[in-house]
């Protein structure tokens, strides 16, 4: 099941802010509260512990997030447009890409996440209307995504910023572009009220964008299942 999918259902079960799992669900689950929390914070301190000895790198990177940070503008710019070439499917033709390209292109972009991650943070922070952020919220990354899946973490936290900044108004602004994972996604993570559910539905019934990991019947099916239960 596709990533954004699956993290969205987490956050409505509640596991990526209290549940604890067994094994390497627990580990997986973990992984996706470091990246997903708002506040690393809000972690417990039996997963602080987890983290340290299952995922050192990825909670340092949370804990620097956390602090001040002297990234300046236009380190931060030059960086989130490097992390923009990754999503830019001008550039690539993806379904022309052979795995091993598609391998290259994601082991690159890994082992630049911690810089773009801290980058994108901060030009949230200094210049939240940034174009460049809305270019990642809607893109689609120009190798195919496994999990972990740090590229659709990185999209994911963009996304989140964008709804949170224009409202759901720009999920109508930007609907063509967005694929329907994320319309399922931002529906169990940040749009979930009945009223904003019933627009999202409507706006899906309209979507005439490209599925690429999810068909629209499935964002549709999903919506409509989830306004059932309210009544």
């Amino acid at each position: 099941m596709e990533a954004n999918i699956v993290i969205g259902r987490l956050w409505s079960e509640g596991k990526l802010v209290t549940a604890m799992e067994s094994d390497d669900v627990a580990d997986w689950v973990l992984q996706q509260r470091l990246l997903e929390l708002p506040d690393i914070n809000q972690l417990d301190a039996a997963s602080f512990k987890q983290a340290q000895l299952v995922y050192p790198e990825l909670l340092n990177l949370r804990l620097q997030q956390a602090k001040p940070n002297s990234l300046t503008l236009g380190d931060a710019l030059a960086d989130c447009l490097e992390a923009a070439s990754y999503f830019s499917i001008e550039n690539h033709n993806v379904a022309e890409l052979d795995d091993n390209t598609h391998l290259t292109l994601q082991q690159a972009f890994y082992s630049h996440f911690n810089r773009f991650w801290l980058a994108l943070h901060q030009l949230m922070l200094l210049q939240s209307e940034h174009k460049i952020l809305v270019d990642i919220a809607v893109a689609v990354p120009v190798f195919c995504p496994d999990l972990p899946a740090y590229e659709l973490a990185l999209q994911r936290r963009s996304l989140c910023h964008c709804i949170e900044h224009y409202g759901i108004e720009f999920v109508a602004a930007h609907l063509h572009q967005l694929r329907p994972d994320l319309i399922i996604y931002l529906a169990e993570r940040l749009l979930h009220r009945t009223g904003e559910l019933q627009y999202l539905l409507q706006l899906m019934q309209c979507w005439q964008g490209v599925a690429i990991f999810a068909p629209k019947q499935d964002a549709i099916h999903y919506l409509t299942n989830k306004l059932s239960t309210r009544e």
